[in-house]
């Protein structure tokens, strides 16, 4: 663990009726709600955007992906920073120890093409790019824990971030006041211009996973990530870290198990327990491939998804089509059982 110190259609509800008396004079008829629908959605030309989603409720939020460009962990126990590496922006360490933020000095980035990038994993949340770097307990990359007294997380590293545009600035989270959920840093371009000290990033009263905000618009992106406890998975794009590629598909939310199944006859599938499994990618991007003869999407009919959610609520997904950057548009069927 590097990080883990603390862890469009409408969507239309088939309603079946089954009549159940009581007795002769209460012929009260039992509606049945159980998800069983075909949903289709789009990300966009070129996959603009992000889509929340609920397996109950359909989609929850469709908002821009490319408008943040670093993202702080809401929970108290999280140390987790994102960056937004699927909209462009990059991440590296810079190979040198500093305990504090030093201000109007020029960053020395001789050798930076040879500095290890930095991405967010893409099996947990909580291992966030800025935490890459880490050493172990109580280092974890960005920060230092406390572990003996305040808990809190107190700055160890400056990194150089590239941005959405393509401006590079050096970054230096300075300290997460963990029972306050405060987050303090500062950034600036590498010569030391243009600097911005953000002081105390309150995630206290936010109900999502995380707070976005725009180092090139200088601001929080307010509203972005619906509450935490509304959607099940998020269609996106992220970096697949077994290839450094980057991809497009779903990743579950914390709490959603997945089990990925093949069966020609989805009435024959048997699961158990202890086959979920908590990765976020288990639903991931593999369940299309570019067909190079046609240059159109491929989608295995066998391949099945079972998932569970915070609720122990298990729901079975196929997916259906994928029209690729063009539109953005995938269609799948979900099924409660």
């Amino acid at each position: 663990m590097k990080t883990k110190i603390y862890a469009f259609a409408l969507a239309i509800v088939a309603l079946s009726v089954t009549s159940c008396t009581k007795d002769d004079n209460d012929p009260t008829p039992v509606i049945s709600t159980k998800v069983d629908r075909t949903d289709t959605i789009t990300l966009g030309a070129s996959y603009v955007n992000d889509i929340y989603y609920s397996f109950k409720n359909g989609v929850i939020a469709e908002v821009p992906r490319a408008n943040w460009d670093i993202a702080f962990g809401v929970p108290v126990r999280s140390s987790s920073i994102l960056i937004n590496s699927s909209a462009g922006a990059t991440l590296k360490a810079y190979p040198s120890t500093f305990t504090t933020w030093v201000s109007n000095t020029t960053l020395d980035t001789t050798g930076y093409k040879t500095w290890d990038f930095l991405y967010n994993s893409d099996t947990t949340w909580e291992d966030g790019a800025f935490s890459r770097n880490a050493t172990g307990f109580p280092n974890y990359g960005w920060c230092i824990y406390d572990y003996s007294s305040t808990h809190n997380l107190t700055g160890n590293a400056i990194y150089v971030i590239k941005l959405r545009n393509g401006d590079f600035k050096k970054i230096f989270i300075d300290k997460k006041l963990s029972a306050l959920q405060k987050y303090t840093f500062h950034y600036a371009n590498i010569d030391g211009t243009d600097e911005h000290t953000v002081n105390e990033i309150d995630a206290s009263t936010s109900k999502a996973n995380y707070i976005y905000y725009s180092l090139q618009d200088n601001g929080i992106v307010a509203d972005r990530e619906p509450d935490a406890s509304t959607w099940d998975i998020l269609f996106t794009k992220w970096i697949d870290n077994s290839m450094v590629y980057p991809v497009t598909g779903a990743l579950q939310n914390n709490g959603i198990t997945a089990i990925k199944k093949t069966a020609d006859d989805p009435s024959t599938i048997t699961y158990s327990d202890d086959q979920f499994c908590s990765k976020i990618n288990t639903i991931g991007a593999d369940w299309k491939t570019i067909n190079m003869s046609t240059y159109q999407y491929d989608i295995p009919t066998n391949r099945y998804y079972i998932v569970k959610d915070k609720n122990n609520i298990v729901y079975r997904i196929n997916f259906k089509s994928f029209a690729g950057s063009s539109t953005g548009v995938l269609s799948f069927y979900i099924k409660q059982l």
